[in-house]
C-alpha cells in the first residue's frame, strides 16, 4: 500500500537515504481534523485542548509533545494527536503529527493540518528547522503500533526486524514554508552498534522532541543537527540485565551536511551516558552545547555537554545541580538580541518533583554558568515545550499545561522583549 499523506506534494526526485531498507511501506492515513479549538485572538492561546473521548469519532484523547519553527513569513506549531482507545497517555499508540500555522507572529492561527498519519502506527516527536536555503526540514519518529516502549527498551531487534518493528527516524521537507511537503522518508538507521561487544543499543531510539539547529559559523557551517536519545543493552562490555533501569540511557546527535537529504547518526559511547531527550544550541564562539534531560542517578537535574568539532565529539555529560528538573524535556535557544552575544535561554520545569513551574533560565557566558533566578512562564502544572526568538527580541513558547495535570492542553505565548531583557539584566 502507498502512503496518502494529507497536504503532501510527492517529490519528483527521491532523496538519497542512508541504508534504511525497504521492507515496509507506510500505510493509509486515518486522522480526521475535528478538533473544535478556539481560534480567537490573544497574547496566550490554547492551540490544542485535550477533551478525552468526547469527539463524535471518539478517537482523539489528547495532544502532546509541542514543536515550534519560525520561517520568514510563518510560525508553525506541531504536536502529536494521540488517537487512543482509553484515557491513558501512551507514547506508543495510534499517534499522528499535526500542525497549525500563524502568519501574524502567533496572534491568530489557522486550523490543524495533518503532516504524518500512518494508519494506527506511531508518528511522533516533530523536530523542525528552517534552513538558510529556504527549506523547512522536519524529522520525527515512527514505530509499529503494538511495539510498546517497554518492549523496545529491553529487546534488541536484528536490522531486518528493526525495519518493521523498531523505532525509525522519518523525515519531511517543504520548500514553500509548509504549504506542501515532500515525504515521508526513512532516515539514519546506520551506525547503531558499531562496537557491539562494548556498546550495544536496544531498539529504543528517539529523535527530539523540540527543534533542530543549523550551524552558522565554522568549518561545518550549514550542518543540521538534531538531538536524539537511546538506551543500552550492553554498556562498557557488560550486558544490562535490569531492562527497567533508568541508568542506561544516553543522548546522541544526528547530522546532515546536504540540507536534510542524507543523515548520519553519531554513536557516542560513554560521553553522553545519563543523557536523555536533548536539544543542541550553537554558542557565540562556534561551539555547540547539548542540553539534556537527565536519567537514572541524575533524573532530578539537567545536564550538559560541549562540542568543538561540529558535534562529532563531546565532553563528558555533566549534571548541573542548579538546574533542577523532574525528568522532563526542555528547549534551549541562542538569545543574543539583548547585546550579550553569549546569552542563551532555556525553558524547563523549575521543579524537581513534578512537571510544573515552566520557567526560563538564562546563561550569559555560553552555558558556562547559569543565573540563579528564573523567569516563570506559568506557576501551574506544565510539561514539554519549545522556543523561538523573534527579530524584535520577543520569545515564543509553545508548551503543555493544565490545572489538574500538566498535559491538559498545548498553549502558545509570546513573551515581550522587554520582559526577557528585564529578567536577563536583573
Amino acid at each position: 500500500m502507498k502512503a496518502k499523506i494529507l497536504n503532501i506534494l510527492l517529490p519528483t526526485l527521491a532523496l538519497t537515504m542512508i541504508a534504511c531498507g525497504d521492507s515496509f511501506e507506510f500505510g493509509d492515513p486515518t486522522h480526521d481534523l475535528d478538533e473544535k479549538t478556539d481560534l480567537s485572538r490573544g497574547t496566550e492561546q490554547v492551540l490544542w485542548k485535550n477533551k478525552g473521548a468526547v469527539y463524535e469519532t471518539k478517537r482523539i484523547h489528547n495532544y502532546r509533545i509541542p514543536g515550534l519553527v519560525r520561517t520568514p513569513h510563518k510560525l508553525i506549531a506541531f504536536c502529536e494527536a494521540r488517537e487512543e482507545t482509553g484515557s491513558t497517555n501512551k507514547d506508543g499508540g495510534d499517534i499522528d503529527l499535526v500542525y497549525r500555522v500563524s502568519t501574524d507572529g502567533g496572534m491568530t492561527w489557522g486550523p490543524s493540518r495533518v503532516l504524518f498519519d500512518d494508519e494506527d502506527n506511531t508518528c511522533g516527536n516533530a523536530c523542525g528547522i528552517y534552513t538558510e536555503s529556504g527549506r523547512l526540514v522536519v524529522v520525527c519518529c515512527w514505530q509499529r503500533t503494538g511495539t510498546t516502549e517497554a518492549k523496545f527498551k529491553s529487546k534488541y531487534f536484528s536490522f531486518e526486524e528493526m525495519q518493521r518493528y523498531g523505532c525509525q527516524a522519518v523525515g519531511f521537507y517543504s520548500d514553500d514554508e509548509g504549504e506542501t511537503w515532500n515525504g515521508p522518508f526513512k532516515w539514519f538507521s546506520e551506525d547503531r552498534n558499531s562496537n557491539p561487544e562494548r556498546y550495544e543499543w536496544t531498539s529504543f531510539l528517539k529523535v527530539g522532541p523540540s527543534h533542530a539547529i543549523q550551524l552558522r559559523t565554522g568549518e561545518h557551517k550549514g550542518r543540521i543537527l538534531v538531538g536524539c536519545d537511546h538506551k543500552y543493552k550492553t554498556f562498557a562490555g557488560q550486558a544490562i540485565t535490569d531492562t527497567e533501569s533508568e541508568d542506561y540511557y544516553g543522548s546522541h546527535v544526528a547530522y546532515s551536511d546536504d540540507n536534510g537529504e542524507t543523515w548520519h547518526m553519531l554513536e557516542l559511547d560513554e560521553e553522553l551516558h545519563y543523557g536523555n531527550e536533548c536539544t543542541p544550541v550553537e554558542l557565540s564562539d562556534g561551539r555547540i552545547y547539548l542540553d539534556m534531560r537527565g536519567s537514572g542517578a541524575y533524573a532530578k537535574m539537567r545536564g550538559g555537554s560541549f562540542s568543538a568539532d561540529g558535534g562529532v565529539t563531546w565532553s563528558r555529560y555533566t549534571p548541573i545541580s542548579l538546574r533542577v528538573d523532574p525528568g522532563c524535556q526542555g528547549s534551549i535557544v541562542n538569545y543574543n538580541t539583548n547585546g550579550v552575544p553569549s546569552s542563551v535561554i532555556l525553558a524547563t520545569s523549575n521543579n524537581s518533583t513534578s512537571r510544573a513551574h515552566l520557567s526560563i533560565r538564562a546563561s550569559l557566558d555560553d552555558c558556562a554558568t547559569w543565573k540563579q533566578d528564573v523567569y516563570e512562564i506559568t506557576d501551574g502544572k506544565s510539561g514539554y515545550s519549545d522556543l523561538v526568538v523573534f527579530d524584535d527580541g520577543s520569545v515564543g513558547v509553545l508548551y503543555e499545561n493544565g490545572t489538574g495535570v500538566y498535559r491538559e492542553q498545548i498553549s502558545f505565548r509570546r513573551i515581550p522583549a522587554a520582559t526577557i531583557a528585564k529578567y536577563i539584566n536583573e
